[in-house]
């Protein structure tokens, strides 16, 4: 049996590795200045406003995507994890558990998740067209780029 004394050492060395490994976390996620964040290009979003290039645009589509993959080392698909109600997405047919293949006739396969919300998202009232993988086939899709506002005026008319 180890002695009081080993026994708080090692808790000690284990407290000091889990503070060391949580420091080193919130290290990864600082922005150094002059480098892009991960996922974005070195300019910025592409598609976002250009007084702030880092902001989202303000055109959503009404969709929360889930990015995963069915077993470790399995490559990842983009699927539609949950709908607005009252949203673009959901009036253009989309629905929970659809997966995304492709954005305005590029492939989504080997980005990151951050490239592809860039894609999805753009100005309010333009369109984006999604490649979507449903239960029984496979569909293009065109859906109109609405504002949050107006998604939440709609909710506040029912």
């Amino acid at each position: 049996m180890p002695s009081s004394s080993t026994t708080l050492s090692l808790l000690e060395t284990f407290h000091v590795r889990l503070l060391l490994a949580a420091l080193f976390a919130l290290l990864l996620m600082i922005p150094i200045q002059g480098h892009a964040q991960q996922g974005l290009p070195p300019q910025g979003n592409p598609h976002g406003d250009l007084s702030n290039p880092m902001l989202p645009p303000p055109g959503i589509i009404g969709v929360a995507l889930h990015l995963t993959a069915e077993r470790i080392g399995d490559p990842a698909g983009l699927f539609i994890r949950a709908t607005h109600p009252l949203g673009p997405a959901v009036s253009a047919g989309l629905t929970h558990g659809q997966e995304i293949l492709a954005v305005d006739g590029q492939s989504v396969k080997g980005m990151t998740y951050r490239e592809v919300v860039s894609m999805i998202r753009g100005e309010i009232g333009t369109s984006v067209t999604l490649l979507v993988k449903t239960f029984s086939d496979v569909k293009e899709v065109k859906i109109m780029r609405a504002s949050e506002a107006q998604l939440t005026e709609e909710e506040q008319r029912i």
